[in-house]
């Protein structure tokens, strides 16, 4: 187990919008909820450090309701 740092960026994957700390036991998490907002895995940017820091962008989430198969 080990805690790193993951840096959250918007929409439009440009502007940082936060940074969280997480813990990890076996891979960075698939999904990072911070509040209303929806965070995904995505490539460390060019010129940082892949190793030391985590990079989420926001996605929009969409609802499906049990039931509504297509």
């Amino acid at each position: 187990m080990k805690a790193a740092r993951a840096i959250l960026f918007g929409i439009d994957r440009r502007v940082i919008v936060g940074a969280v700390r997480v813990v990890i036991v076996n891979e960075a998490p698939l999904i990072i909820v911070l509040g209303h907002r929806t965070f995904l895995p995505m490539p460390v940017p060019p010129n940082w450090d892949a190793e030391s820091v985590l990079a989420y962008g926001e996605a929009i989430p969409f609802r499906a309701d049990e039931g509504l198969l297509e």
